[in-house]
């Protein structure tokens, strides 16, 4: 798993200059942990992991990845937005009760895409989808 982490984040480096980033071990770091942590942590989840870095400086880092679209942000549930790499393609299944976030993966949705083009008139380029329920760990507790 470490290989493809660090895979991912030597393919991100690049992607980082274009955009005059400097590449800091920090940025590198922060990169490698929410790969790591494939759960789509929080901000809060990551710095559980990485003590020694401000809570700020995590959050004002992965708020920049976002706006240079590396991470996409998923505000979905309890009101904490958790975050994962903004090149995957796939749908969530969101646990109402806890708020854990479970990949999805199936083939793109194209012709909703194309029927609400169609209906609308709108030029379609992205939809989302989010499916909502309780997960197992939830579904034991409620029956306990």
């Amino acid at each position: 798993m470490l290989i493809v982490e660090e895979d991912h984040v030597t393919e991100l480096i690049p992607y980082l200059k274009e955009r005059g980033l400097r590449i800091t071990p920090q940025r590198i770091l922060l990169l490698k942990t929410i790969l790591s942590l494939n759960n789509h942590p929080t901000v809060e989840d990551i710095h559980r992991e990485l003590p020694f870095i401000s809570l700020a400086t995590i959050y004002n880092n992965v708020k920049l990845f976002v706006h240079l679209n590396i991470l996409k942000e998923l505000p979905y549930g309890n009101g904490l937005s958790r975050f994962e790499l903004a090149n995957t393609d796939h749908y969530h299944v969101i646990c109402e009760a806890c708020g854990m976030i479970v990949d999805f993966n199936y083939p793109k949705l194209k012709e909703i895409e194309d029927a609400a083009s169609k209906l609308t008139h709108y030029a379609i380029h992205l939809h989302e989808l989010e499916i909502y329920g309780l997960c197992t760990a939830c579904q034991k507790s409620r029956q306990a």
